[in-house]
C-alpha cells in the first residue's frame, strides 16, 4: 500500500520535470533559429536614393539624399553602362555619381554576406543611345570567337567586345558594353563613346572621347577625354586635358594643368596605390 502511494507521489514529480525539460528544449531551439537567422541575413542599408537627368544627354546623377553610408563595393547598378560605377567609393548623404543607363530600367542592387541581396531602388529611365547596328553575333564573328584583333568603324555595337587581340575604335565606332583586350592594347580615336569600362592587357590610348566606366591597363595614355569612373594602371598614367570623375590608381602619374581628378586639379592630386583598386 505504501509502495503504490509512493509511486503515485513520484509520478507528478517526473511529469513536472519532463515538462520543464521540454520547455527548455523548445526555448533553446527557438533561440537558435532566431539568432541563426540573424547571422544568415545581413540587413540591407536604409537609404533614400534619387536619380535626375543632367545636361549631358543620356546621363543621370544618382544621389544618396538620406540614410546610412552606402558601401560601393557591395552595390551594382543593373541596367547601367558600368554596373560597378560605385567601386572603390562610399556614398554619404548628399553624395552622387554619374551613371549612363543602357536599359529602360535601372536597379540599385545591394549584396550582403551569405549570398543575400536586395534591390534598394528601381528607376524607370530613358537611355539616350545611338541606333544599334550590330549585336553579339557580329562581335563573335569579327573576333573569331574572342581570339583575333578587331577594328570598329562607323558601327554601333550593343555588346561587350572582349578578345585576346587588339581593339581599335575609329570614326563612328561606338560600343554599348565593355571593351576588353585581355592580352593586347585598346586604341580609341576622337569623338567616340564607350558605354562601359575599358580594360587592356597592354597599353590603353584614348583621344577626344568619352568612357562611361573605369579605364585599366599597364600603361594608360588619355587626351582630351572624360572618364566617368576611375583610372588604374600598374605602371604609368598620362593625362592631358582629361576629366576623371573618380580616382587614379597608379605608381606614377603625369598630367596637364587642365586635367581634373575627382573634381580637383591634377597638380594637387596624389595617385592612390593600385593595390587599393
Amino acid at each position: 500500500m505504501d509502495s503504490r502511494a509512493g509511486r503515485r507521489a513520484v509520478s507528478p514529480v517526473i511529469g513536472t520535470v519532463l515538462l520543464v525539460a521540454i520547455a527548455a528544449l523548445l526555448a533553446s531551439v527557438a533561440a537558435y533559429v532566431a539568432f541563426g537567422a540573424t547571422e544568415r541575413n545581413e540587413p540591407a542599408p536604409e537609404v533614400v536614393v534619387e536619380i535626375e537627368p543632367v545636361e549631358r544627354p543620356g546621363a543621370y546623377d544618382l544621389e544618396l539624399t538620406d540614410g546610412e553610408r552606402l558601401d560601393g563595393e557591395k552595390v551594382e547598378i543593373r541596367g547601367g553602362a558600368d554596373e560597378n560605377a560605385l567601386r572603390n567609393r562610399d556614398l554619404l548623404a548628399g553624395d552622387s555619381v554619374t551613371v549612363f543607363p543602357v536599359r529602360e530600367r535601372l536597379r540599385l542592387v545591394w549584396f550582403g554576406e551569405r549570398d543575400t541581396s536586395y534591390v534598394l531602388r528601381e528607376f524607370e529611365v530613358e537611355p539616350d543611345l545611338p541606333d544599334i547596328d550590330e549585336n553579339c553575333p557580329w562581335v563573335q564573328r569579327e573576333t573569331n570567337g574572342g581570339t583575333s584583333s578587331v577594328s570598329i568603324e562607323n558601327t554601333v555595337v550593343d555588346c561587350d567586345v572582349v578578345t585576346d587581340g587588339n581593339i581599335v575604335l575609329e570614326a563612328g565606332g561606338t560600343v554599348v558594353g565593355r571593351v576588353v583586350s585581355e592580352a593586347n592594347s585598346v586604341d580609341i580615336d576622337t569623338g567616340l563613346t564607350v558605354y562601359g569600362p575599358v580594360v587592356a592587357g597592354d597599353d590603353v590610348a584614348i583621344d577626344g572621347s568619352e568612357v562611361a566606366g573605369d579605364v585599366r591597363g599597364p600603361d594608360v595614355d588619355i587626351d582630351t577625354t572624360t572618364v566617368y569612373g576611375s583610372v588604374e594602371s600598374a605602371e604609368q598614367v598620362d593625362l592631358d586635358g582629361v576629366t576623371v570623375t573618380g580616382h587614379v590608381y597608379a605608381p606614377s602619374l603625369s598630367c596637364s594643368d587642365s586635367t581634373t581628378i575627382g573634381g580637383r586639379p591634377c597638380s594637387g592630386y596624389t595617385p592612390r596605390d593600385p593595390d587599393d583598386y
